[in-house]
């Protein structure tokens, strides 16, 4: 199967939403191959200390997105994302088994609002973070998913580090 971004466009979704779709399904490919199978003990593990844990990696794409999400789109910020980056990126405050039960839920949700958006809508100027800071929908949205794919570039390079360590 190809990466989603050598698939065709979303049928019906302006060229950019689409791109931004596709950049969202990487973002699970890749959760799923690094981090969902590890271990409980593997899934909380730092590369070295003061390093995010691969567990804390995926709670903070996860709740991160939520909130540059809700920046731009009405909707109801789930309470675990109300709690912020430090609390995310933490060691094991809950069991892995929950964080993935928090992403089957949540995930495709926030997928289905990117395809839910029309190209009129992405120079709409929104407000975002604890500032305020003003910028285009369409910015807020692309951060989002470059942001998640950043973290999950961490999290491929910690598992990696995670099977040196092991071999």
């Amino acid at each position: 199967m190809p990466a989603p971004f050598l698939n065709p466009l979303v049928p019906g979704l302006p060229p950019a939403v689409s791109a931004w779709v596709r950049g969202l399904e990487e973002v699970e490919e890749h959760l799923r191959k690094w981090a969902f199978e590890l271990s409980e003990e593997a899934f909380w593990w730092r590369p070295a200390p003061g390093l995010n844990p691969i567990g804390g990696l995926v709670r903070h794409i996860l709740g991160s997105s939520h909130r540059l999400l809700r920046a731009g789109l009405p909707g109801e910020l789930p309470e675990w994302a109300r709690l912020g980056r430090e609390w995310e990126l933490q060691g094991p405050l809950e069991p892995k088994e929950l964080i993935l039960e928090r992403f089957e839920a949540a995930w495709p949700r926030l997928v289905s609002e990117f395809r839910g958006l029309a190209g009129e809508d992405l120079a709409r100027p929104v407000r975002v973070g604890q500032l305020g800071a003003e910028a285009p929908l369409a910015h807020v949205l692309h951060h989002l998913v470059e942001h998640a794919q950043h973290h999950a570039g961490q999290i491929i390079y910690a598992h990696k580090l995670l099977q040196a360590r092991i071999e």
